[in-house]
């Protein structure tokens, strides 16, 4: 069963209780229910702003009942735009972070380079 974005953050925070998240820093995903990725779509001016050092992403996988927490430095994102698929109509960066094995965490969207996510995974 999906979780909501607030019952992910209490759970990640009732297992890991020295973690802080903030709501307007921290962007979560349940599983697909037709392709094995998590979906985000991230505001680009979090990223460039400046305002932020690093954006939390939360991965909920209802199959597993595991809830995988990265940790990524908006430098991370703003180094790899070039790479990244942008959508300047919306104002997001648009990433397809994939739960299979052999590419578990990387950013599988067709137009985008393959950017890959695990090292910043924390559980």
């Amino acid at each position: 069963m999906p979780l909501l974005k607030t019952d992910a953050i209490a759970r990640l925070q009732r297992e890991h209780p020295t973690i802080e998240l903030r709501s307007e820093t921290t962007h979560f995903a349940n599983i697909n229910a037709r392709k094995n990725v998590w979906w985000y779509d991230i505001p680009l001016n979090k990223v460039t702003s400046g305002h932020h050092a690093v954006l939390n992403l939360l991965a909920y996988d209802c199959r597993t009942d595991e809830l995988h927490h990265l940790v990524v430095p908006t430098k991370h994102f703003s180094d790899s735009l070039n790479k990244l698929v942008v959508r300047r109509d919306r104002g997001t960066i648009s990433l397809e972070l994939s739960a299979g094995k052999s590419d578990f965490l990387q950013d599988v969207r067709s137009r985008g380079g393959g950017i890959q996510f695990a090292r910043f995974r924390q559980s």
